[in-house]
C-alpha cells in the first residue's frame, strides 16, 4: 500500500511601498520700503543730517548772494537814488511757494527662494518561498502461500484401465 503525504508549497509575499518625502523651506521675502519713505521725507538720520546740511549750505551760498546783492545796491546810494527803499519793497515781495510733483520710488523686495529637499526611499518586495514536501510510504504487501495437503486418492475406469492419481 502507498502512502502519501502532501504538503502544499507556500508563496509569501510582502511589501513596502516607496516612500517619497519633499521638505520646501520657506522663502525669504525681503521688503525694503526705504527708497519709497524717502522720496516721501521719511529719512534716516544719517540721510537727513546730510540733506539737511545740503540744504544749510544752499541757505548759506543764497544769504551770501543776497547780502552781496544788497550791498552792491547799498553802494549806489550815492547815484541819487533810493537804495533802501528798493530793498524794503523787494523784502515785502512774497516769495513764490514752490509745488513739486514727483513720483514715489518703489520699495525694494526681494525674494530668495529655498530649493526643495526631496528623499526617495525605495520600497522592498520580500519573497519567501516554503517548498512543498511529498512523503511516501510504501508498505509492500505480502503474499502467505500455504499449502495444505489433503490425503486424496481418487480412481477412475476408462474403458478398461485404470487411472490412479495421488
Amino acid at each position: 500500500m502507498l502512502y502519501l503525504q502532501i504538503n502544499d508549497p507556500e508563496v509569501q509575499i510582502s511589501s513596502q511601498p516607496l516612500q517619497l518625502e519633499i521638505h520646501q523651506p520657506a522663502a525669504e521675502l525681503v521688503i525694503d520700503n526705504y527708497p519709497s519713505d524717502y522720496s516721501r521725507g521719511i529719512k534716516n538720520n544719517i540721510d537727513f543730517d546730510r540733506d539737511n546740511a545740503r540744504k544749510g549750505m544752499q541757505t548759506v551760498y543764497a544769504a551770501i548772494g543776497k547780502i552781496a546783492s544788497e550791498g552792491v545796491m547799498l553802494s549806489k546810494i550815492e547815484n541819487k537814488g533810493n537804495p533802501l527803499a528798493q530793498l524794503a519793497k523787494a523784502s515785502m515781495d512774497p516769495t513764490p511757494v514752490e509745488i513739486t510733483i514727483a513720483s514715489v520710488a518703489e520699495p525694494s523686495i526681494r525674494v530668495t527662494p529655498h530649493e526643495a529637499e526631496i528623499r526617495v526611499v525605495p520600497g522592498q518586495v520580500n519573497i519567501g518561498l516554503n517548498q512543498g514536501t511529498v512523503d511516501g510510504k510504501l508498505q509492500r504487501g505480502t503474499v502467505d502461500l500455504t499449502m495444505l495437503q489433503y490425503p486424496n486418492v481418487s480412481y477412475r475406469f476408462v474403458d478398461s484401465r485404470v487411472d490412479i492419481q495421488v
